[in-house]
């Protein structure tokens, strides 16, 4: 299900992300930028990075209060995030105002808004990222000489701020914040007691463990999901 949408309302050229469905999706990545042309100053421009840990369903954020000084220039938008259905990457273009939808009624908003074109749509399985990460479980970032992981760099580079967050989160069960956390132990139990699992009390063991709880928690997965995935590649 394709659920947002980037969106200007036309009272005030504001640049807004609608999330219209009752859905909440997680870990949310946003990159725009305008479209570089050869000899144009807009050569100058970085692109905007945004992310937050939440978006929920029947909202909208905004991500520019006056996006005014875009409306004439042609723009490209990326966001990644996940959702029930997987990871999911969207693009959109806006060329200038030209190939924009004025949308008169809208569930989130007042006022009539300009939605701009949605480009692509791509689930990736979750199982992909959880592949690259077992394929060296004991490693402390992501691994570039990866075949898999590069392929996802080459469809959006938001999946680079993706990885780093994914290995920062499984290095505070290791060592940081969330090494004594209650979720983690929860999940070896569940391992031992329904998968009959052997784990024993090692750096090892420990590093594996951290490792399946940042993943259940980048990933927004349950423990049972996350253990049919550790049985599947590492028992």
């Amino acid at each position: 299900m394709k659920i947002l949408q980037f969106v200007i309302p036309k009272n005030n050229h504001s640049l807004c992300l609608a999330n219209p469905e009752k859905k909440d999706i997680f870990n949310l990545y946003i990159r725009y930028s305008p479209l570089m042309d050869e000899g144009s100053d807009l050569k100058s421009y970085e692109p905007v990075i945004l992310k937050t840990d939440q978006l929920y369903g029947e909202s909208y954020a905004i991500l520019e209060e006056d996006h005014q000084y875009g409306i004439g220039t042609a723009y490209i938008y990326e966001v990644l995030y996940v959702s029930n259905d997987g990871v999911i990457l969207q693009s959109f273009y806006r060329n200038k105002l030209q190939n924009v939808d004025t949308v008169r009624t809208h569930s989130l908003f007042r006022y009539p808004i300009w939605s701009i074109e949605e480009t692509d749509y791509e689930v990736i399985d979750p199982e992909e990222i959880i592949h690259i990460v077992f394929k060296d479980i004991y490693a402390k970032e992501a691994p570039i000489d990866s075949s898999r992981y590069r392929t996802l760099l080459e469809k959006s580079d938001l999946f680079e701020y993706f990885f780093e967050d994914l290995y920062y989160e499984m290095g505070r069960f290791h060592r940081g914040d969330k090494s004594y956390s209650r979720e983690k132990w929860e999940f070896a139990q569940i391992l031992q007691s329904n998968y009959h699992v052997q784990l024993v009390q090692s750096e090892g063991s420990d590093i594996i463990l951290s490792n399946c709880s940042g993943i259940m928690k980048k990933l927004n997965l349950s423990k049972k999901q996350m253990a049919e995935y550790f049985i599947k590649f590492l028992d």
